[in-house]
């Protein structure tokens, strides 16, 4: 993707790839530091039973993956400056399965001039294959003045 230029209008949307939330990936990502020989930590997304002994349908995916996609958007969106001066607030609304698909978006909701440039505010999700928003909430960044 482009990075965001001046000339961005309210409205615009980007839509990233999509991630699939592999058992393989979910492990690596929620195992817990460092791998001992008890690794992975046993949690609702290392572990079947132990999920299920929560109540849950089965292992999910973490809230920070879902995070982790909207990041990454967010850094080819403005750049790796977005690392050290952007923002993000959001809210984990659905689970996110084994196997399931996720597709990160944001649209811009206004624009106003900063000392830095334009600053970008920004409605962000995460939906998955159903079209279900699975994390929603808000972004900020400043694409720099040239």
């Amino acid at each position: 993707m482009t990075p965001l230029t001046p000339d961005v209008e309210v409205g615009f949307r980007v839509t990233g790839p999509v991630k699939t939330a592999t058992p393989y990936l979910t492990r690596l990502f929620s195992g817990g530091w460092p791998r001992t020989e008890d690794w992975p930590a046993k949690n609702v997304h290392t572990d079947e039973e132990f999920a299920r002994a929560t109540g849950l349908s089965g292992r999910n995916a973490s809230g920070a993956m879902m995070q982790g996609y909207l990041a990454e958007l967010m850094v080819d969106m403005f750049g790796e400056g977005w690392l050290s001066g952007g923002s993000f607030s959001l809210k984990f609304v659905h689970q996110v399965g084994m196997d399931d698909s996720v597709t990160a978006e944001a649209a811009v909701t206004d624009l106003s001039n900063s000392g830095q440039g334009i600053a970008v505010e920004l409605d962000v999700s995460c939906k998955n294959q159903h079209g279900q928003v699975v994390t929603v909430g808000t972004a900020t960044g400043t694409i720099a003045a040239s």
